[in-house]
């Protein structure tokens, strides 16, 4: 192929391509560009309706980011992960929940937590911990649950 060819194709190509992105152009958006364009676009799309919103609800077989935690919730933290391990045995323990609330109870519980020993930006956070955690810790399974509300 000689190169006039190619270069003939390839303007052949590029025009139909730009005509086919300009059928997909809005006729009223025609002749806009940039900010304008993507106004007009927005203009003419109708928001789509959302009928019910629905909470996301945290799965109690996750496993947790110990890390994650205050220090004071950590071997807490670890020991719910090792109840989560054991109780997704299905073949030993048919019912999750069952398990997970029988064996939650054997674990050192948290105490509450030296914020002094916290670094600044997160003695807020740990603050608002040591207030809610004897609440949270009504239901020790959903501990870490009622902790991140």
């Amino acid at each position: 192929m000689s190169r006039r060819a190619l270069i003939a194709a390839l303007l052949l190509f590029a025009s139909d391509f730009a005509h086919a992105q300009s059928t997909l152009m809005p006729p009223e958006c025609a002749g806009k560009t940039s900010a304008q364009l993507d106004q007009c676009v927005r203009d003419l799309t109708r928001p789509t309706a959302i009928d019910q919103i629905e909470p996301v609800v945290q799965d109690s077989s996750q496993m947790l980011n110990c890390t994650m935690v205050n220090r004071a919730d950590e071997g807490f933290c670890i020991a719910r992960n090792e109840i989560v391990l054991e109780c997704r045995k299905a073949g030993k323990y048919p019912d999750f929940n069952a398990c997970a609330n029988r064996l939650v109870e054997r674990p050192q519980r948290p105490v509450t937590a030296d914020c002094s020993r916290v670094v600044s930006a997160k003695r807020n956070e740990c603050a608002l911990r040591n207030k809610f955690f004897a609440e949270c810790l009504r239901d020790p399974w959903r501990y870490f649950t009622c902790l991140g509300e």
